[in-house]
């Protein structure tokens, strides 16, 4: 055979393994749609933190620049997570491709160009299409007062090369998720074909934890104004980041600890499946309720912050215009922070739900043949997210409540009310999780009535 011949049947395979079939189309649909809720609240959080950071600042501290670096820090952990679940959504099934191309003799180098090109494509095309989105969302921006002055239309826009540099960014994380799921496959081939199982969580994952969240809050109670605009602005950011971002590694932890004791005192065949499915991989079972995780992390504070904001502005004669205005802008992020981040729970909800079927649409045909019930099937895909879920609701909340613990103790006081608005926050997350699992149950019968697709 010429080596021309050899290059052409190489590329015949490539096509024929890469290309997505007709039953997989929800594999490249999800993630477009989640790269482009991701590029659209891209734009109109960066569009309003440039309107803060260029907002005048007749006392010289600086308050607004701390105000949209407080935005964007609290937003972009959840924004990267999304994106990284995007990209992680057909990630089991290009695994497999992957893996058969490297069994069959593809390059290393090869490979990593086919996973890369695939993922970038499809993040532009979100990206592409959240661009669009973005435009009716200008009108809405532009009516925004910032500093008690209408946005206006020209401040709704962002400069053509920082919105090439923000979309650009959302393409870099696919590429990147793409890549780090992509490292198993040349190492391993043969280990993701005979899907290993996951390695168990480690308890150093707590020990990172209580450090980095020790940290955070000695840091806070340090940051005076002494330090100035720039200082309390880079300690702001840094807590943030890296608290949402320590949520990541002790979730998983705590999720596996917590179904490997309902395992062991459970014996119907719902929860047995369900804790086994979580075992066998929590970093997964925890990525479905992350975005509850972050908005809980999110809407703690906030409540409490708009709490302690009604409570001065009621019981003080000396607050002046300039700072009744930035109150205002005050609660205007703190409402934004909290609206962007159950919108993009909600989206992440929908995108590891049907992922997870996806993933695991082997199992499922399979105790199907054996005889078991949709309805024990679908209460296993309840019970394996609940488990993960009850961490979710408390511990990023308990651990929010830890860092503003002053201003938390003075909304419990005097606005209870917005208290309760955060735990009614915290429900809602759990209810939109619920209601993903509910919404992905027609999936789960799509792959069962098309058995031949999983096995």
């Amino acid at each position: 055979m010429s080596a021309r011949d050899s290059a052409n049947g190489r590329l015949s395979a490539l096509w024929l393994l890469v290309r997505p079939a007709r039953g997989d189309l929800a594999t490249t649909a999800l993630p477009v749609v989640a790269f482009a809720v991701i590029s659209t609240v891209a734009l109109g959080v960066v569009a309003l933190a440039q309107a803060y950071w260029n907002a005048p600042d007749p006392e010289g501290f600086g308050q607004y620049r701390i105000l949209a670096a407080g935005m964007l820090a609290v937003l972009v952990v959840p924004v990267g997570t999304l994106g990284a679940a995007a990209a992680r959504l057909s990630a089991r099934r290009r695994e497999d491709r992957l893996a058969t191309l490297r069994l069959m003799g593809a390059s290393s180098s090869w490979v990593r160009g086919v996973a890369l090109v695939e993922a970038a494509l499809v993040a532009a095309a979100g990206a592409l299409l959240g661009l669009l989105l973005y435009l009716p969302l200008t009108t809405l921006l532009s009516i925004i007062d910032v500093v008690g002055t209408p946005l206006g239309s020209v401040g709704a826009w962002l400069s053509l090369p920082l919105g090439a540099v923000l979309l650009l960014t959302v393409v870099l994380v696919a590429v990147v998720s793409a890549g780090a799921s992509l490292r198993r496959v040349l190492i391993s081939p043969l280990g993701v074909r005979l899907r290993e199982s996951a390695p168990r969580m480690h308890w150093l994952r707590v020990v990172i934890a209580v450090l980095v969240v020790g940290v955070a809050v000695l840091v806070l109670q340090l940051t005076s104004v002494s330090w100035g605009a720039v200082g309390v602005t880079a300690a702001l950011v840094v807590v943030l980041v890296a608290v949402m971002a320590v949520l990541n590694v002790l979730g998983p932890y705590l999720v596996g600890r917590l179904a490997r004791r309902w395992l062991a005192r459970s014996s119907d065949a719902g929860t047995l499946i369900s804790m086994r499915g979580v075992l066998e991989s929590p970093q997964a079972a925890w990525r479905q309720v992350s975005g509850v995780a972050l908005a809980g992390f999110v809407a703690v504070p906030a409540g409490s912050v708009l709490g302690f904001l009604d409570t001065v502005q009621r019981l003080s004669d000396a607050v002046t215009t300039e700072q009744i205005l930035f109150f205002g802008d005050i609660r205007l992020v703190v409402v934004a922070a909290v609206a962007v981040s159950f919108l993009l729970v909600a989206c992440s909800v929908g995108v590891t739900q049907a992922a997870a079927v996806m993933e695991r649409r082997a199992l499922f045909v399979g105790l199907d043949r054996l005889g078991m019930p949709f309805s024990v099937m679908d209460r296993a895909r309840h019970l394996s997210v609940s488990t993960p879920l009850l961490v979710a609701a408390i511990v990023p909340s308990l651990i929010a409540a830890l860092l503003v613990a002053p201003v938390v103790g003075i909304s419990v006081v005097t606005a209870p009310l917005f208290i309760v608005t955060v735990a009614g926050c915290i429900v809602a997350g759990v209810v939109l999780v619920q209601l993903g699992v509910v919404a992905t149950a027609p999936v789960l019968r799509r792959v069962l009535t098309q058995p031949d697709r999983a096995l």
